[in-house]
C-alpha cells in the first residue's frame, strides 16, 4: 500500500465484545486516506480551504478476524483507480502481521457549499496492483418487504463534520445498532456493505428500518442510505 498509519486500539474504541467497533474501522480508514492525499499536498485543511471534499458513496468491508483492545493495528490504503469521476481506494488492516480487514471504498469529489459533484482536479497516482480483490459491483438493495423503523434520528450538530453534512461514520453507528446487527457484529468474521445515496444534514430526521440484513434510512422521503451485512 502507498500509506501505512499505526494504531494502538483503545478500549473506547471497541464494543462490548472488546472487538474494534465498525464505526471505529470506518474513522481509522478515512484518517489513513486523508494521511495519503498529503503526499499529493491536498490534505484535508487544503481541500477545505478550496470548498472540496471527498464524498463516500460506497464502501465494501470484509472483517476476517476482528481487531481487540490493547492491539496493535496497521492501516494501509492505496488509490487503485480513477475512473470518469469515481475515485477507488482500497484499505487492509494488519494486526499480528496478518490481513485482519480489507475494504473497498469508491468517492467523489464535490464543492462543499453547493453539494455539486465536480470533475478530478487532484493530480493523484493510482497502483491497481495494490487492489484488495473485493467486487464493488452490485449496491445493496431494499427489499420488497421495507421492514419496520427501529429508531428515529433527529440531526444535531454534534453529528455534521467539516463538509457540513454527516459523517459517513455516523450512519455506520446508526447500522450497528439495528436490532439484528449484533448477530453478524458478534462474529470474528462478517462482511458490510453500505451504499450513501442522499446526503443528511442539520435538523434533518431519519427514519431507520430494518429488515433481515438489510439496515436503510429515509429522509425527506428519499433514501439517504442502504447498508448489508453477510
Amino acid at each position: 500500500m502507498h500509506t501505512y498509519e499505526t494504531h494502538i486500539i483503545k478500549e473506547s474504541m471497541c464494543d462490548c465484545f472488546r472487538r474494534l467497533k465498525l464505526q471505529h474501522m470506518f474513522i481509522m480508514m478515512q484518517d489513513a486516506a486523508y494521511k495519503d492525499l498529503l503526499t499529493y499536498g491536498c490534505g484535508r485543511k487544503s481541500l477545505l480551504d478550496k470548498d472540496v471534499a471527498f464524498l463516500l458513496r460506497r464502501s465494501v468491508v470484509e472483517v476476517i478476524n476482528a481487531p481487540r483492545a490493547d492491539d496493535t493495528v496497521v492501516v494501509g490504503t492505496s488509490q487503485i483507480s480513477l475512473q470518469g469521476m469515481t475515485y477507488t481506494r482500497d484499505f487492509i488492516f494488519i494486526c499480528n502481521d496478518e490481513i485482519c480487514v480489507k475494504a473497498s471504498t469508491q468517492w467523489f469529489l464535490c464543492k462543499i457549499s453547493d453539494k455539486s459533484l465536480i470533475r478530478p482536479t487532484i493530480q493523484t497516482i493510482s497502483y491497481s496492483g495494490d487492489s484488495v480483490g473485493i467486487s464493488i459491483d452490485n449496491k445493496p438493495e431494499i427489499p420488497d418487504d421495507r421492514g419496520e423503523i427501529y429508531n428515529t434520528i433527529k440531526i444535531g450538530y454534534s453529528s455534521i463534520d467539516g463538509n457540513m453534512h454527516v459523517n459517513n461514520t455516523e450512519y455506520v453507528s446508526w447500522v450497528c445498532d439495528a436490532p439484528n446487527a449484533i448477530s453478524y457484529l458478534e462474529e470474528d468474521h462478517y462482511s458490510f456493505d453500505i451504499y450513501f445515496k442522499k446526503e443528511v444534514i442539520p435538523h434533518d430526521t431519519v427514519d431507520l428500518y430494518q429488515i433481515n440484513n438489510v439496515v436503510y434510512g429515509i429522509s425527506q422521503n428519499q433514501t439517504s442510505f442502504i447498508a448489508k451485512f453477510k
